[in-house]
């Protein structure tokens, strides 16, 4: 089952120097500990306070979750455990329809993220390799529409953490090869890639874009393991002023205008912190003695976009492209509409 239980995080979360807005969604995972396979997703709708735990007996160990183009469709990774495999799962938080998206494929399929258009998702695909002696992981896309999947990369090193650009015509994702790891794209309709960052004796992983630029975590410094968050700006990584040998910053989640969610080790284990663009705040109504990571984040302007695109496709004035089924019955139309709008903060 999905369970939902109203807790007054919605002050919580807003108080503070520039908090997120009281208009959006959190989403984000905590665990014990990675091996004790004791993963839970948590969704909180600031506007109300409601806040939801993705919990449900066809899967075990959630994370990395992320919304599609509207805030109640969420796809995320977790393991199956019938057919003991790491499966790409899709709920819908209105209709409450969850489906295992790579059901008995025989695949590790991790690492989801949602196209701008929320219409596919790319993910991570691995297998066991008998010529390596190991699991060998490209990079697939999967077509929301059709359910074909689609291998984007074969052979080399590893490809994993894949992200769309904000207008869906490449894909960032991290390399590893040969002791290195690096922050490359793909452009999925050429099949072009390019090395964006590599370093030597550093790794870089978990790229992660928005409108204000792409950004990444990173060894602090070869002297220093600890994971810092960088924005590349020109083809130089730019370290965010958070960032600490010290401690460990990773999973940015970039919002608009340079703020950011993220986790950090700064207080002991990985708690969520906000960054302003000033100063960062931990958001204390979410953390816990858990580890908590993989932060997303839906906010009003980006429902806002949806509501225009919806009021257009229902007035017939425009088509849309866009997933606009906001309660997964398989049209658009004013139920969605209004969805839409109450998440925008129109009513």
């Amino acid at each position: 089952m999905i369970f939902m239980q109203y807790i007054a995080l919605a002050a919580a979360l807003a108080t503070g120097a520039a908090m997120l807005p009281q208009c959006g969604q959190l989403l984000w995972h905590d665990y014990s500990a990675y091996e004790a396979m004791d993963s839970r997703l948590h969704l909180c709708d600031l506007r109300t306070g409601e806040r939801m735990e993705l919990t449900d007996s066809s899967f075990v160990h959630a994370m990395n979750g992320d919304f599609g183009s509207h805030c109640y469709d969420i796809t995320f990774m977790a393991i199956d455990p019938i057919a003991d495999e790491w499966d790409i799962f899709r709920y819908n938080t209105i209709s409450r329809k969850l489906d295992n998206l790579t059901k008995n494929s025989g695949f590790r399929n991790e690492d989801p993220k949602f196209s701008p258009d929320g219409q596919q998702i790319v993910f991570k695909r691995g297998h066991w390799s008998q010529e390596t002696d190991g699991f060998v992981y490209d990079l697939a896309l999967l077509d929301l529409r059709t359910q074909e999947i689609t291998v984007l990369t074969e052979g080399g090193g590893e490809e994993s953490m894949p992200c769309f650009s904000p207008d869906g015509r490449s894909i960032y994702y991290a390399q590893s090869g040969n002791g290195e790891t690096s922050i490359c794209r793909i452009f999925p309709d050429t099949g072009k890639t390019e090395c964006l960052y590599t370093e030597t004796g550093i790794h870089a992983y978990y790229p992660m874009t928005s409108d204000s630029g792409l950004y990444f975590t990173r060894w602090h410094s070869s002297d220093s393991r600890n994971d810092s968050i960088v924005r590349l700006n020109d083809g130089t990584p730019e370290l965010m002023a958070f960032c600490s040998p010290e401690y460990n910053c990773s999973d940015p989640f970039p919002l608009h205008d340079g703020r950011m969610v993220f986790s950090s080790t700064k207080s002991g284990s990985y708690d969520l912190y906000f960054y302003d663009g000033t100063a960062e705040t931990a958001l204390s109504a979410c953390n816990t003695d858990s580890q908590e990571l993989g932060a997303s984040f839906y906010d009003a302007a980006d429902a806002q976009r949806m509501v225009k695109y919806a009021s257009d496709h229902i007035l017939n004035r425009a088509a849309s492209d866009v997933n606009l089924d906001a309660d997964a019955d398989g049209m658009t139309d004013a139920f969605d509409l209004a969805l839409l709008k109450r998440m925008a903060g129109f009513s």
